[in-house]
Protein backbone atom coordinates (compact mmCIF):
# COMPACT_ATOMS: atom_id res chain seq x y z
CA UNK A 1 0.00 0.00 0.00
CA UNK A 2 0.92 3.55 -0.38
CA UNK A 3 0.99 5.47 2.49
CA UNK A 4 1.07 9.03 3.24
CA UNK A 5 1.36 10.60 7.25
CA UNK A 6 0.98 14.08 7.37
CA UNK A 7 1.63 15.93 10.60
CA UNK A 8 3.39 12.77 10.90
CA UNK A 9 5.48 13.70 14.03
CA UNK A 10 7.69 10.72 15.66
CA UNK A 11 5.92 8.31 13.90
CA UNK A 12 3.12 6.66 16.41
CA UNK A 13 0.47 6.98 13.73
CA UNK A 14 3.00 5.25 11.32
CA UNK A 15 4.03 2.68 13.27
CA UNK A 16 0.91 0.31 13.17
CA UNK A 17 1.29 0.61 9.58
CA UNK A 18 5.17 -0.60 9.44
CA UNK A 19 4.09 -4.25 8.07
CA UNK A 20 2.12 -2.76 5.38
CA UNK A 21 4.52 -0.17 3.99
CA UNK A 22 8.25 -0.02 2.39
CA UNK A 23 9.69 2.76 0.38
CA UNK A 24 5.90 3.18 -0.96
CA UNK A 25 5.59 5.23 2.51
CA UNK A 26 5.89 9.71 2.70
CA UNK A 27 5.98 10.99 5.69
CA UNK A 28 5.26 14.76 6.15
CA UNK A 29 5.98 17.06 8.84
CA UNK A 30 7.49 20.61 9.52
CA UNK A 31 9.56 19.73 13.12
CA UNK A 32 13.05 18.89 12.53
CA UNK A 33 13.83 16.89 15.28
CA UNK A 34 10.45 14.80 14.78
CA UNK A 35 11.38 13.85 11.38
CA UNK A 36 15.08 12.88 12.86
CA UNK A 37 13.23 10.55 14.82
CA UNK A 38 11.32 9.18 12.01
CA UNK A 39 14.05 8.41 9.66
CA UNK A 40 15.65 6.94 12.61
CA UNK A 41 12.79 4.66 12.60
CA UNK A 42 11.48 4.40 9.58
CA UNK A 43 14.91 4.70 7.00
CA UNK A 44 13.10 2.60 4.32
CA UNK A 45 10.33 5.55 4.17
CA UNK A 46 10.78 9.00 2.61
CA UNK A 47 10.36 12.04 4.92
CA UNK A 48 9.98 15.51 3.80
CA UNK A 49 10.47 18.49 6.04
CA UNK A 50 7.88 21.14 4.23
CA UNK A 51 5.15 23.35 5.11
CA UNK A 52 1.92 21.43 4.52
CA UNK A 53 -0.04 24.83 4.41
CA UNK A 54 1.76 25.73 1.24
CA UNK A 55 2.35 22.29 -0.59
CA UNK A 56 0.09 21.18 -2.90
CA UNK A 57 -1.63 18.27 -3.96
CA UNK A 58 0.70 17.87 -7.05
CA UNK A 59 3.98 17.83 -5.61
CA UNK A 60 2.79 14.88 -3.05
CA UNK A 61 1.92 12.74 -6.22
CA UNK A 62 5.12 14.41 -7.63
CA UNK A 63 7.06 13.07 -5.24
CA UNK A 64 4.98 10.16 -4.38
CA UNK A 65 4.83 8.69 -7.85
CA UNK A 66 1.01 8.58 -7.61
CA UNK A 67 -1.49 8.88 -5.49
CA UNK A 68 -1.88 7.22 -1.74
CA UNK A 69 -3.97 4.38 -1.13
CA UNK A 70 -4.45 5.74 2.81
CA UNK A 71 -3.98 9.28 3.87
CA UNK A 72 -3.54 9.41 8.10
CA UNK A 73 -2.84 12.94 9.43
CA UNK A 74 -2.37 14.52 13.31
CA UNK A 75 -3.22 18.19 11.99
CA UNK A 76 -1.88 20.27 15.27
CA UNK A 77 -4.35 20.04 18.12
CA UNK A 78 -2.73 22.78 20.32
CA UNK A 79 -5.58 25.55 19.90
CA UNK A 80 -8.52 22.79 21.03
CA UNK A 81 -6.46 21.33 23.84
CA UNK A 82 -8.00 21.81 27.37
CA UNK A 83 -4.53 23.02 28.58
CA UNK A 84 -4.72 26.05 26.17
CA UNK A 85 -6.30 29.26 27.61
CA UNK A 86 -8.31 30.19 24.85
CA UNK A 87 -9.37 26.83 24.06
CA UNK A 88 -13.18 28.19 25.21
CA UNK A 89 -13.76 30.04 21.54
CA UNK A 90 -16.11 29.04 19.21
CA UNK A 91 -14.11 26.43 16.98
CA UNK A 92 -14.91 28.79 14.04
CA UNK A 93 -12.72 31.21 15.20
CA UNK A 94 -9.84 29.02 15.46
CA UNK A 95 -10.34 27.01 12.47
CA UNK A 96 -10.53 30.26 10.32
CA UNK A 97 -8.07 31.96 12.19
CA UNK A 98 -4.23 32.48 11.55
CA UNK A 99 -3.21 30.19 14.19
CA UNK A 100 -2.28 26.48 13.53
CA UNK A 101 -5.57 25.30 13.44
CA UNK A 102 -5.81 26.20 10.26
CA UNK A 103 -4.02 23.24 9.16
CA UNK A 104 -7.14 20.88 9.81
CA UNK A 105 -8.36 22.83 6.40
CA UNK A 106 -5.23 21.81 4.47
CA UNK A 107 -5.55 18.07 5.49
CA UNK A 108 -8.88 18.08 3.91
CA UNK A 109 -8.22 20.16 1.16
CA UNK A 110 -5.09 17.60 0.21
CA UNK A 111 -7.48 14.41 0.89
CA UNK A 112 -9.84 15.82 -1.27
CA UNK A 113 -7.74 16.47 -4.09
CA UNK A 114 -5.85 13.16 -3.88
CA UNK A 115 -9.27 11.29 -2.99
CA UNK A 116 -7.55 7.92 -1.37
CA UNK A 117 -9.90 4.63 -0.95
CA UNK A 118 -9.42 5.34 2.74
CA UNK A 119 -8.30 8.27 5.26
CA UNK A 120 -8.08 8.82 9.10
CA UNK A 121 -7.23 11.89 10.72
CA UNK A 122 -6.35 12.12 15.05
CA UNK A 123 -7.33 15.09 16.67
CA UNK A 124 -8.40 15.97 20.53
CA UNK A 125 -11.88 15.26 21.13
CA UNK A 126 -12.44 18.81 21.65
CA UNK A 127 -12.69 19.56 18.33
CA UNK A 128 -15.86 18.73 18.02
CA UNK A 129 -17.31 21.31 20.28
CA UNK A 130 -18.61 24.82 20.09
CA UNK A 131 -19.53 23.96 16.13
CA UNK A 132 -16.21 21.92 15.38
CA UNK A 133 -18.25 18.93 14.02
CA UNK A 134 -20.75 21.14 11.87
CA UNK A 135 -17.33 22.38 10.51
CA UNK A 136 -15.75 19.22 9.26
CA UNK A 137 -18.83 17.90 8.24
CA UNK A 138 -19.12 21.33 5.88
CA UNK A 139 -15.22 21.48 4.92
CA UNK A 140 -15.57 17.47 3.44
CA UNK A 141 -18.75 18.26 1.48
CA UNK A 142 -16.52 21.10 0.05
CA UNK A 143 -14.44 18.57 -1.70
CA UNK A 144 -16.85 16.30 -2.55
CA UNK A 145 -17.09 13.57 0.76
CA UNK A 146 -20.32 13.27 2.38
CA UNK A 147 -19.82 10.60 4.37
CA UNK A 148 -17.56 11.11 7.30
CA UNK A 149 -17.27 8.83 10.11
CA UNK A 150 -16.74 10.14 13.64
CA UNK A 151 -14.84 7.71 15.94
CA UNK A 152 -14.03 8.25 19.28
CA UNK A 153 -11.45 6.15 20.46
CA UNK A 154 -10.27 5.48 24.25
CA UNK A 155 -6.62 4.15 24.06
CA UNK A 156 -6.74 2.94 27.38
CA UNK A 157 -10.35 0.67 26.44
CA UNK A 158 -8.03 -1.46 23.84
CA UNK A 159 -4.81 -2.08 26.14
CA UNK A 160 -2.72 1.23 25.91
CA UNK A 161 -1.05 2.01 29.58
CA UNK A 162 -2.46 5.67 29.99
CA UNK A 163 -5.70 7.40 29.19
CA UNK A 164 -6.38 8.90 26.28
CA UNK A 165 -9.81 9.71 24.22
CA UNK A 166 -8.95 11.44 20.89
CA UNK A 167 -11.32 11.49 17.76
CA UNK A 168 -10.46 9.99 14.67
CA UNK A 169 -12.36 11.23 11.64
CA UNK A 170 -12.29 8.79 8.80
CA UNK A 171 -14.18 7.25 5.77
CA UNK A 172 -14.53 4.10 7.52
CA UNK A 173 -16.65 2.96 10.83
CA UNK A 174 -13.56 2.17 13.61
CA UNK A 175 -14.11 -0.31 16.44
CA UNK A 176 -11.54 -1.87 18.16
CA UNK A 177 -11.86 -5.18 20.51
CA UNK A 178 -11.23 -4.16 24.23
CA UNK A 179 -8.52 -4.84 26.41
CA UNK A 180 -7.75 -4.45 30.23
CA UNK A 181 -4.72 -2.10 30.52
CA UNK A 182 -1.64 -2.64 32.47
CA UNK A 183 -0.92 -0.67 35.47
CA UNK A 184 2.01 1.46 35.19
CA UNK A 185 4.46 -0.57 37.61
CA UNK A 186 3.38 -3.36 35.21
CA UNK A 187 4.56 -0.96 32.57
CA UNK A 188 7.67 0.20 33.77
CA UNK A 189 8.79 -1.82 36.49
CA UNK A 190 11.49 -3.80 34.89
CA UNK A 191 13.56 -0.58 33.13
CA UNK A 192 17.04 -0.51 35.20
CA UNK A 193 16.71 1.86 38.16
CA UNK A 194 18.51 5.34 38.23
CA UNK A 195 20.58 7.89 40.08
CA UNK A 196 21.94 6.19 43.25
CA UNK A 197 19.99 2.86 43.03
CA UNK A 198 21.31 2.15 40.00
CA UNK A 199 24.47 1.88 41.47
CA UNK A 200 23.35 -1.03 43.76
CA UNK A 201 21.12 -2.31 40.44
CA UNK A 202 23.49 -2.41 37.54
CA UNK A 203 21.41 -3.13 34.24
CA UNK A 204 21.66 -2.71 30.50
CA UNK A 205 21.41 0.36 28.51
CA UNK A 206 17.93 1.06 27.82
CA UNK A 207 17.60 3.79 24.66
CA UNK A 208 15.72 6.88 25.96
CA UNK A 209 16.03 5.79 29.97
CA UNK A 210 18.04 8.80 31.07
CA UNK A 211 17.68 10.58 34.68
CA UNK A 212 15.91 14.37 34.34
CA UNK A 213 18.24 16.48 36.08
CA UNK A 214 16.52 18.43 38.66
CA UNK A 215 17.83 20.93 41.39
CA UNK A 216 18.21 19.66 45.19
CA UNK A 217 15.09 22.05 46.03
CA UNK A 218 12.94 20.12 43.60
CA UNK A 219 13.72 17.05 44.38
CA UNK A 220 12.86 17.74 48.27
CA UNK A 221 9.43 18.92 46.66
CA UNK A 222 8.88 15.51 45.15
CA UNK A 223 10.14 13.69 48.04
CA UNK A 224 6.94 15.11 49.91
CA UNK A 225 4.64 14.21 46.76
CA UNK A 226 2.16 11.13 47.61
CA UNK A 227 0.81 9.06 45.03
CA UNK A 228 -1.70 11.16 42.90
CA UNK A 229 -0.84 14.23 43.84
CA UNK A 230 1.44 17.29 42.06
CA UNK A 231 4.59 19.62 42.60
CA UNK A 232 3.61 22.22 40.24
CA UNK A 233 0.16 23.75 38.43
CA UNK A 234 -0.37 24.40 34.82
CA UNK A 235 -1.63 28.02 34.69
CA UNK A 236 -4.76 27.66 32.22
CA UNK A 237 -6.31 30.93 33.13
CA UNK A 238 -6.77 33.35 35.66
CA UNK A 239 -9.41 30.73 37.62
CA UNK A 240 -8.46 27.58 35.90
CA UNK A 241 -5.03 25.54 36.45
CA UNK A 242 -4.23 21.56 36.11
CA UNK A 243 -2.04 19.63 37.70
CA UNK A 244 2.00 18.60 36.45
CA UNK A 245 4.26 16.75 37.83
CA UNK A 246 1.72 14.33 39.45
CA UNK A 247 3.31 11.17 40.77
CA UNK A 248 1.64 8.39 39.79
CA UNK A 249 -0.04 5.19 41.05
CA UNK A 250 2.03 2.09 40.90
CA UNK A 251 -0.84 -0.16 40.56
CA UNK A 252 -3.53 1.98 38.35
CA UNK A 253 -3.66 2.86 34.78
CA UNK A 254 -1.47 5.87 34.08
CA UNK A 255 -3.08 9.39 33.54
CA UNK A 256 -3.21 10.70 30.15
CA UNK A 257 0.26 11.43 28.91
CA UNK A 258 0.70 14.68 27.15
CA UNK A 259 3.67 16.59 25.31
CA UNK A 260 3.84 19.31 28.37
CA UNK A 261 3.46 17.30 30.88
CA UNK A 262 5.95 15.23 33.31
CA UNK A 263 5.13 12.78 35.62
CA UNK A 264 6.95 11.65 38.90
CA UNK A 265 7.83 7.74 38.69
CA UNK A 266 5.58 5.99 41.97
CA UNK A 267 8.69 5.21 43.97
CA UNK A 268 11.75 6.87 43.36
CA UNK A 269 12.46 10.74 43.40
CA UNK A 270 12.50 11.52 39.50
CA UNK A 271 10.59 12.27 37.01
CA UNK A 272 9.79 9.95 34.64
CA UNK A 273 12.22 9.27 31.80
CA UNK A 274 11.09 9.56 28.18
CA UNK A 275 11.08 5.85 27.77
CA UNK A 276 9.16 5.39 30.50
CA UNK A 277 6.68 8.07 28.84
CA UNK A 278 7.19 5.91 25.82
CA UNK A 279 6.33 3.01 27.42
CA UNK A 280 3.10 4.28 28.88
CA UNK A 281 1.93 5.20 25.29
CA UNK A 282 2.80 1.90 24.20
CA UNK A 283 6.22 2.22 22.32
CA UNK A 284 8.27 -0.55 22.03
CA UNK A 285 11.95 0.04 23.62
CA UNK A 286 13.49 -0.20 19.87
CA UNK A 287 11.82 2.97 18.82
CA UNK A 288 14.14 5.33 19.35
CA UNK A 289 13.72 9.43 20.24
CA UNK A 290 16.01 11.94 19.05
CA UNK A 291 16.52 15.71 19.44
CA UNK A 292 16.61 17.70 22.81
CA UNK A 293 15.32 16.26 26.38
CA UNK A 294 12.27 18.64 26.32
CA UNK A 295 11.75 17.43 22.06
CA UNK A 296 11.60 13.62 22.62
CA UNK A 297 8.85 14.18 25.92
CA UNK A 298 6.94 16.26 23.28
CA UNK A 299 7.47 13.76 20.16
CA UNK A 300 5.83 10.49 22.80
CA UNK A 301 2.89 12.84 23.88
CA UNK A 302 1.57 14.28 21.00
CA UNK A 303 1.97 10.81 18.75
CA UNK A 304 -0.72 8.47 18.39
CA UNK A 305 -0.04 4.94 20.89
CA UNK A 306 1.47 2.63 18.76
CA UNK A 307 -1.52 -0.08 19.79
CA UNK A 308 -4.14 1.80 18.35
CA UNK A 309 -2.34 2.47 15.30
CA UNK A 310 -2.12 -0.98 14.72
CA UNK A 311 -5.73 -1.71 15.84
CA UNK A 312 -6.48 1.03 12.72
CA UNK A 313 -3.72 -0.44 10.39
CA UNK A 314 -6.05 -3.60 10.73
CA UNK A 315 -9.03 -2.17 9.79
CA UNK A 316 -7.70 -0.01 6.97
CA UNK A 317 -5.96 -3.27 5.42
CA UNK A 318 -8.99 -4.88 5.74
CA UNK A 319 -10.84 -2.69 3.58
CA UNK A 320 -8.22 -2.21 1.04
CA UNK A 321 -6.85 -5.47 0.61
Amino acid sequence: MKILDLFCGAGGFSYGFKPYIDDTHLAIDNDPSALETYKLNFPDSIAWRTDIHSLHSIQIEEKFGGKPDVIIASPPCEEFSKANPTSNRPAAERVYGEGSAKLLLDTIRIIGDLSPPVFVIENVAALLHAGGKEILQKEFERVGIHDVKINLIRAHQHGNPSRRLRVFISNIRLKFPRKSPPTVMDTIGNLPSLGLNQIFDPETHIPNHIDYPLSEEKIKAISRTRWGQSVKQFRVSKTRSLPNWVRLFPNKLSTSIIGLSRYIHPFENRLLTVREHARLMSYPDYFLFTGFADSQYNQVGESVPPVVSHLIAQEVCAKIV
